[in-house]
């Protein structure tokens, strides 16, 4: 007797996807949306696609252990989004201990304008919110002028301007009077149509 696909549950889809891997589409289909809003939710909108993308491979990867306890594998899906969130917050967590121990131990091999990212600097831009950091660091070390910015990070130039003017109100704060003269500088636009 045929069955339509759509009245197939996730739990029928999950057990049929380990010895047909096509079938595996059928959860994206029905939950890729969710999980993407909420990642998005959880890291913010630059970052959100590229991890609900990586949600989807390791849960096909581990399809043979998915449990559908309530009917919907979409439990089972958001357990894998906080695995791949929490990844990723690790990740960018050490990248930022890593340039600020490179800044503390050998000066030379972190610049900015030729003058050293001194460790003060460093530990600013790790607390830092990833999104301003972002947008700030595509201007100052990627050299991108703001309308640049916004493209890569597929946002308003509005929004570029407002991520850089709090992050370098943050940075400013953070370093207090022992800001050098050039950090308020940091993210200013260097190309002329932004």
């Amino acid at each position: 007797m045929w069955v339509m696909e759509s009245a197939i549950t996730d739990a029928v889809v999950v057990g049929r996807c380990v010895k047909e891997p096509a079938v595996f589409s059928q959860l994206y289909e029905r939950h890729g949306q969710m999980v993407l809003r909420y990642v998005a939710r959880r890291v913010g909108v630059v970052a959100a696609e590229d991890l609900a993308a990586e949600v989807f491979v390791r849960a096909f990867r581990g399809r043979a252990n998915c449990r559908c306890d309530h009917g919907s594998a979409l439990p089972w899906l958001l357990g894998v989004a906080n695995h791949v969130i929490a990844d990723h917050r690790r990740v960018e967590r050490r990248r930022l201990q890593t340039l600020q121990r490179c800044a503390t131990e050998t000066p030379t091999l972190v610049r900015h304008e030729h003058a050293s990212l001194a460790p003060e600097l460093a530990h600013a831009l790790r607390r830092l919110p990833a999104r301003d950091r972002d947008a700030l660091l595509l201007v100052v070390w990627g050299e991108l002028s703001y309308l640049e910015t916004a493209t890569a990070l597929d946002v308003p130039v509005g929004t570029v301007r407002s991520r850089i003017a709090r992050a370098r109100r943050r940075l400013s704060a953070a370093l207090g009077q022992a800001a050098p003269a050039d950090i308020t500088e940091l993210g200013t636009d260097r190309g002329t149509n932004a």
